[in-house]
């Protein structure tokens, strides 16, 4: 027992000290947790970044003390423990939960921000940016109204949706003039509106090209060391097909032809995909961009 106590962490063997001195004592020597001292142990738990047990002794407190007019805090910070433990969708269904059943709780806002980040984190941009327009329109003052915006124009530009996104930032130096990040927030604009401009490759002139002169393509979208080689291999084939036939070895000719074909065909294929390849990653790179100047701020 000993043993196991010395791996605690110093404040759980605080808290469970106190636990143990501040119970409230019931009828016929029994002990009784008080609801106080409950939440400590979860709250502990949380700090600690013991999740699973976290949760536990949460929900230990909503079985025990299920009037206290401290269960919004209890649901809340279970949806706070499977947040930061990334089980976003357990999370996102506690914080909607939470909202319903404690509408006018403290925590209610927070909780709404917290749902639609969750949703975004799932990668369902939908429900995300529905729930967090509607933290942001339902209450502007809020100091969660900003950050839900911030947000928006993230989920907007991971699904290749610039407008969107350039419309949340908007709407943000709209509404908070004297917002005090002001002047990141219209840098991130300004890259949104670089992002929306970006030049593209076309995967089907790169593959015409290639079709016309092997390698030319991959050329074209910036792959210099697949466009030469993709021209010497291609090359070959072609001049040793044009070389038999030349000495009229058909048969010859039929062969390195047929083994040349797929070599041919995949440089289409290829510089193609290679367009797509630099469209993904000049974007990518953009979003970069915008991410590392808000993510400080949400």
């Amino acid at each position: 027992m000993n043993a196991q106590r010395r791996h605690l962490p110093i404040p759980l063997m605080v808290v469970l000290a106190l636990a143990s001195v501040c119970p409230v004592c019931a009828d016929e020597g029994a002990i009784a947790l008080s609801g106080d001292v409950q939440l400590r142990i979860a709250d502990a738990f949380l700090e600690e970044g013991e999740y699973y047990r976290a949760v536990t002794e949460y929900k230990r407190f909503l079985i025990l003390f299920p009037d206290s007019a401290k269960a919004d805090y209890a649901t809340f910070k279970i949806g706070l423990a499977h947040f930061r433990g990334e089980e976003f969708g357990t999370a996102a269904r506690v914080f909607s939960s939470l909202r319903q059943q404690y509408p006018a709780s403290g925590y209610a806002v927070e909780a709404g921000y917290l749902e639609g980040v969750s949703h975004w984190r799932l990668k369902e941009y939908g429900r995300s940016q529905a729930a967090l327009w509607a933290l942001a329109d339902a209450h502007p003052l809020s100091a969660y109204a900003p950050r839900a915006l911030l947000v928006i124009g993230l989920a907007a530009l991971d699904e290749d949706k610039p407008e969107s996104g350039r419309r949340a930032l908007d709407r943000l130096l709209d509404r908070y003039p004297d917002y005090p990040d002001r002047g990141i927030v219209e840098e991130a604009a300004a890259q949104i509106d670089r992002y929306r401009e970006l030049p593209e490759k076309s995967p089907i002139l790169a593959g015409a090209m290639s079709a016309i002169l092997p390698g030319s393509g991959y050329i074209y979208a910036g792959r210099y060391g697949d466009g030469i080689t993709a021209l010497l291999i291609n090359g070959l084939f072609i001049a040793g097909t044009a070389a038999a036939i030349h000495q009229e070895n058909y048969a010859v000719a039929g062969i390195v032809g047929g083994v040349g074909v797929p070599f041919y065909l995949g440089n289409i294929y290829g510089s193609a995909n290679a367009a797509k390849k630099w469209n993904l990653e000049v974007k990518r790179e953009a979003v970069g961009r915008v991410r590392s100047l808000l993510a400080p701020l949400i």
